[in-house]
């Protein structure tokens, strides 16, 4: 049986420094290997495509065997493996300090074998990969989702994102290639920086530019789901939060699964919420135990859990 969601992008051997001065690692971590590994605990056909160099650590993608993630898609040719330090500033924002990083992903990466896959995430950690493959990705005629974190927002090397960062047409082709298009309100401050989007505006963007679906994740604030008929704010569940690490990723990997399963996208934002809820409550990177079943994040969600919809845009 064919796969149901392919994660593309590279995977990190990553040490967290928390705004308290805890350190944690190296783990494994990236979006890749977070979406990844969430959705396959979710019941998820899930494969992964990255690569992986003999600078990392024998154990290091031990959490994706774990979770029974496809690994035929990993590249472990590569000179060597990304490698950063978290950096968490005690107002909740981060920054990635990246020590070394593997080359970009092409199409000749990605095995005929996964191409079958329902659904592509496209999730790098900056740029790597490029606008080229994410093209040649669409020709295939599955469903698309990207996380805009790796293109100008929170994930991308600060030192050399003048250079990379896409002009306003790439960046614009870039998101209509897509069906989902995500960002977190600190990826949306990055990447429309210049036009001072509020997180409202973002969603409505990525809708505009041509997603089917616009999602602007908020923390503890819930997250904005936009369609172009409809405009939600899912609402946060309450809980008990250790560890903010992979939220995002999480909460995308919860969106995927249920949307696979429903096309609703206010049933597939309420999962995602309880599935990153269940992450957050636990820490210690990537790995299979701390990412919920099924089962786990739909008994997190409040019983007559509503969606809170937005007016409509004007004009």
């Amino acid at each position: 049986m064919g796969l149901d969601l392919v994660t593309v992008g590279h995977v990190l051997c990553e040490s967290i420094v928390f705004a308290d001065g805890r350190r944690d690692g190296p783990v494994l971590g990236g979006p890749a290997a977070y979406s990844g590994t969430v959705a396959a605990r979710l019941g998820v056909r899930t494969g992964i495509v990255t690569k992986v160099g003999p600078d990392a650590p024998p154990a290091l993608l031990q959490p994706l065997r774990d979770a029974d993630v496809d690994l035929r898609g990993i590249d472990l040719k590569s000179p060597v493996t990304t490698t950063n330090q978290l950096l968490y500033a005690p107002d909740g924002s981060k920054e990635l300090k990246y020590l070394k990083q593997a080359g970009p992903i092409t199409p000749d990466d990605i095995p005929d074998e996964l191409r079958r896959a329902a659904a592509f995430h496209i999730c790098p950690l900056d740029y790597e990969v490029p606008l080229e493959t994410v093209l040649w990705v669409r020709q295939l005629g599955r469903i698309m989702s990207v996380d805009m974190g790796g293109y100008g927002g929170a994930h991308v090397c600060r030192a050399t994102a003048a250079q990379k960062k896409f002009s306003s047409t790439d960046l614009r082709t870039l998101i209509g290639c897509f069906d989902i298009a995500k960002a977190s309100d600190e990826d949306a401050r990055l990447i429309f920086a210049e036009d001072k989007l509020a997180e409202e505006e973002t969603a409505q963007r990525f809708v505009d530019w041509g997603a089917r679906i616009g999602i602007v994740t908020r923390g503890a604030r819930g997250s904005l789901v936009f369609t172009k008929e409809e405009r939600y704010c899912v609402p946060p569940i309450p809980g008990r939060v250790i560890d903010v690490t992979g939220g995002g990723d999480s909460y995308i990997a919860g969106f995927l699964a249920e949307f696979l399963r429903t096309r609703d996208p206010w049933k597939a934002g309420v999962f995602a919420s309880a599935v990153a809820l269940c992450v957050i409550e636990k820490t210690g990177g990537v790995s299979a135990h701390r990412m919920p079943s099924e089962e786990e994040a739909r008994a997190r969600i409040p019983s007559g859990m509503q969606p809170q919809s937005l007016e409509p845009r004007r004009g």
